[in-house]
């Protein structure tokens, strides 16, 4: 019934898409601005400064406003774009950022929309060229010039990481292509979507060049001598034969177009220098140094190149530009000469293969430049191929994310090798039951504390509707890489699912069940038994939970809108996520599936959850049996069967995997020669055929 009246409730919920109309943004922006026409390449509105005394005077162009789900729509948790109404000016400073439309599904109500709302109204007065930091929901605001702290929405870090990435990224968008649709060209080819969509990690000259972003190349005077030797104009250095190993050039390589390079080598005005010489091509930086640094080059013939860049055999066309202006040198660079070499996209150099750049070597010889000598000296990049995909995954934001929760990762990975021990031993861990029951609530009692409330790691119906819908919508599955915890513990259990099914995450990783099943210990402790309900209906009722399931799979493809709160039948937001800070019916919802495990053991995990029927359908996935079993299990003992809590072992002893949940507590039985009746009658054979003692 419950079921029905939220479908009920979903169906008469209209779809929400907001799109502002441009009488909809000059009441927004009100008179600071005159709105202009949206050009017909661009979802932008051009916003203009309003003219002075002189009615002559034209409207100064000042800033732009936009829908950010038109520019950059970046996916949320729940896999659909969150969407904002952003005004920027020309240097990329936000005048304003306000929430339109979003669909995360443990902010729909009014208080959770507001939550959504404060956190973006504070990128106000950011600009693009602030590093953003988020922290936890109670931080204090802080900015300067360059660095922005913004305080978190709790049990919402990835919503809050995927508006950040969504007013960063629409921003440098709008910024490159307005210009150009205002002027009348068509940006439809983007060219520069690749550069725009990396977030750029910080780092010195120093790091890159410890990653191999900036390759090193260093000659002595030796090196030098030896390029020239057998010409005329060998042993032109005298110093050479005194100092053969002092250095004499150094180079250092770095392929600039690349943003998580250029960005870091370039200040804001220096990376667009570099971006508009790329026009579809590839850049690279080399900065020269060293002592010969000149002479080598001194009166250079006409049409001789100082640089050439070749690859798989052929030269590629390229142009020389300085690239000082913007370059941020290290101190001990500031000496050298830094070049640009941009090349063309008429011989277009793919930065996923090995190439290499060579210097060109020149002496004079005799008093006029009558002779030229020169030699290539190569310079093998390596910031290519699995290097460059290296580091590009290093500097992702999600990968950001991951290395910061490290100690938590690590916490988790070593809580679930415990317990594939554990699983893997279990008879050892069972022939003790009261070592069974200890272990069993300790770690449940860590799954409910650190997995649920601390780590967040709550696997929901809701990772898998929004992975179909973004499949659906011929989208990838990236977003999910924002909670690592969601992704390990998802990687876990599917791997699991082959060995154990669906008992290993339902029976010790969900902390909702956990929680169920610590509160039932609990009462239980007062003397307050649980409900055993007759076979046949627990039969029956084991396939609600499949109804649930294809119920809100099903809203999916009918009316994906109604999907989001038919979600809501889950608890699991409410009670683990939100710790019931929440609106009062999600909170009674929550409260009574738990005060339900009261009465009917876990009983929403049982005959309700959406999540473990997908995880149930999943059993024949399983190659393991591994439940031991004697041919006395079920006629004529029936031990095992009365105790299962959950019911999940028939008549006849078999084991039905897609309804246990591992508690071990029937592997315990199957040892105990007091409880197991074959072993009851294997000790008391043995006790019948022991010698009489003899008479004294």
């Amino acid at each position: 019934m419950l079921l029905l009246a939220i479908l009920v409730i979903a169906s008469l919920v209209p779809a929400s898409a907001t799109t502002l109309r441009r009488a909809d943004v000059e009441r927004e922006l009100g008179s600071r601005f005159i709105v202009g026409e949206m050009p017909a390449s661009l979802p932008v509105w051009p916003l203009y400064r309003r003219a002075g005394a002189d009615p002559n005077e034209k409207p100064q162009l000042t800033g732009y406003a936009y829908e950010s789900a038109d520019i950059e729509p970046v996916r949320g948790y729940s896999g659909k774009p969150i969407n904002l109404f952003v005004v920027i000016d020309l240097d990329g400073n936000y005048l304003d950022v306000r929430l339109l439309d979003h669909r995360e599904p443990l902010f729909r109500t009014e208080s959770g929309n507001a939550k959504i709302a404060a956190f973006s109204a504070q990128f106000k007065g950011l600009s693009v060229r602030h590093q953003v930091d988020i922290q936890g929901p109670s931080a204090a605001t802080r900015r300067d010039e360059r660095d922005a702290v913004l305080h978190g929405v709790q049990a919402g870090t990835v919503t809050a990481r995927a508006i950040e990435k969504t007013v960063r990224l629409s921003a440098a968008s709008v910024r490159e292509l307005a210009e150009a649709a205002l002027a009348g060209d068509a940006p439809s080819a983007r060219p520069a979507k690749r550069r725009r969509d990396v977030e750029v990690r910080p780092l010195d000259w120093e790091q890159m060049t410890r990653r191999g972003m900036i390759e090193r190349s260093a000659f002595a005077r030796a090196d030098i001598e030896r390029t020239f030797a057998g010409t005329r104009v060998a042993g032109a250095d005298p110093e050479a034969a005194d100092k053969p190993q002092e250095l004499a050039l150094q180079f250092d390589l770095a392929l600039a177009s690349l943003p998580q390079v250029g960005r870091n080598l370039f200040d804001e005005t220096g990376w667009r220098r570099v971006e508009a010489s790329l026009r579809g091509g590839e850049a690279l930086l080399v900065v020269e140094r060293g002592p010969l640094s000149d002479t080598l080059r001194a009166k250079r013939s006409p049409g001789t190149p100082t640089f050439v860049v070749e690859q798989g055999g052929k030269t590629l066309t390229l142009r020389t530009l300085s690239a000082d202006e913007g370059l941020r040198y290290p101190v001990a660079a500031r000496e050298g000469r830094a070049h640009l070499l941009v090349i063309d996209a008429a011989t277009p150099l793919d930065v996923g293969q090995p190439f290499s750049v060579s210097f060109m070597l020149q002496r004079r010889y005799g008093p006029f430049p009558t002779m030229v000598v020169e030699k290539p000296l190569a310079l093998d990049y390596g910031f290519t191929g699995w290097r460059a995909a290296l580091w590009t995954v290093l500097d992702s934001p999600w990968m950001q994310q991951w290395q910061k929760r490290w100690w938590e990762i690590a916490l988790l990975i070593a809580a679930l090798g415990v317990l594939c021990v554990a699983l893997a031993r279990q008879r050892r861990l069972a022939a003790d039951a009261r070592r069974l029951a200890r272990f069993r609530i300790g770690f449940l009692l860590f799954t409910l504390l650190c997995i649920g409330w601390w780590f967040q790691g709550q696997l929901s119906i809701v990772n898998i509707t929004a992975s179909l819908e973004a499949l659906a919508a011929g989208n990838d599955l990236g977003f999910l890489l924002n909670d690592p915890m969601t992704v390990i513990l998802w990687i876990f259990v599917l791997g699991t699912l082959f060995v154990w099914g669906r008992g290993t995450f339902c029976g010790w990783l969900c902390p909702f069940g956990a929680l169920q099943e610590l509160v039932s210990t609990v009462v239980r402790a007062f003397g307050l038994r649980h409900r055993r309900l007759r076979q046949a209906w627990d039969r029956r009722l084991k396939w609600v939970k499949y109804a649930v399931l294809a119920s809100v799979l099903g809203l999916i493809w009918v009316s994906p809108s109604a999907t989001e709160l038919a979600v809501e039948i889950e608890p699991f937001k409410t009670a683990i996520s939100l710790y019931f800070v929440r609106d009062w019916p999600y909170v009674a919802w929550a409260v009574g599936c738990i005060a339900l495990s009261v009465f009917v053991y876990r009983g929403y995990c049982r005959y309700i959850c959406p999540l473990g029927a997908a995880l149930a359908a999943l059993d024949p996935l399983r190659r393991l049996g591994w439940l031991a079993r004697r041919d006395a299990c079920g006629k004529p003992c029936q031990t095992c069967r009365h105790r299962c809590e959950y019911q999940s072992i028939g008549s006849t002893g078999q084991v039905d995997y897609s309804e246990c949940f591992q508690c071990l507590d029937c592997v315990a039985i199957w040892q105990d020669d007091q409880q197991c009746l074959p072993l009851i009658r294997e000790r008391k054979r043995i006790i019948s055929i022991q010698p009489a003692k003899e008479a004294a």
